[in-house]
């Protein structure tokens, strides 16, 4: 048997008529894109029951949705923490009083307590090689599915209001 690359190079044309785009190199808003891909993953398993890329991937629409607040030009890793202190310490908006801001604030403070540098749930052990996640037992799928769409509405609706489509 032959292989054959899965992956179209992007100088050909695609032969499929549900090509997965992996590339942002045609997308109109890249960020947009890649924000509702990790909250379609993530929403999407946490619906079918599959608890660790779950987390990961919420986790990781925590991380692209406040680097987008923040805006660009900034380097803070994978440091939920630090993108935090930031936006709280600018005045941002995320940070003034109400139940929704409240809520994405103490969800990506869970999510940053439970995986401060960013790298469980992507593996089954940490690099020092304890257990992924052996803080957590589990989650519960209703709340973390409304914490993770609170998130990405916020998201949405913050970037949308400053002007930039998401």
């Amino acid at each position: 048997m032959t292989y054959v690359s899965p992956f179209g190079d992007m100088d050909s044309d695609h032969e499929w008529p549900d090509a997965l785009c992996l590339s942002r190199t045609h997308c109109v808003n890249a960020s947009d894109e890649t924000i509702r891909e990790f909250y379609e993953g993530a929403v999407t398993l946490i619906d079918a029951g599959i608890p660790q890329p779950a987390f990961f991937l919420a986790r990781q629409l925590a991380e692209l949705s406040l680097k987008a607040l923040v805006g660009p030009g900034q380097n803070f890793n994978h440091d939920l923490g630090k993108l935090l202190k930031h936006l709280q310490e600018s005045g941002d908006d995320l940070f003034a009083e109400g139940e929704e801001q409240h809520l994405v604030v103490e969800f990506v403070r869970d999510l940053y307590a439970r995986d401060p540098k960013g790298d469980q749930g992507r593996y089954a052990t940490t690099k020092g090689g304890a257990p992924s996640l052996a803080t957590v037992c589990c989650a519960n799928p209703p709340l973390f599915r409304r914490y993770v769409d609170l998130l990405f509405a916020y998201t949405q609706e913050r970037l949308s209001r400053a002007g930039q489509k998401i």
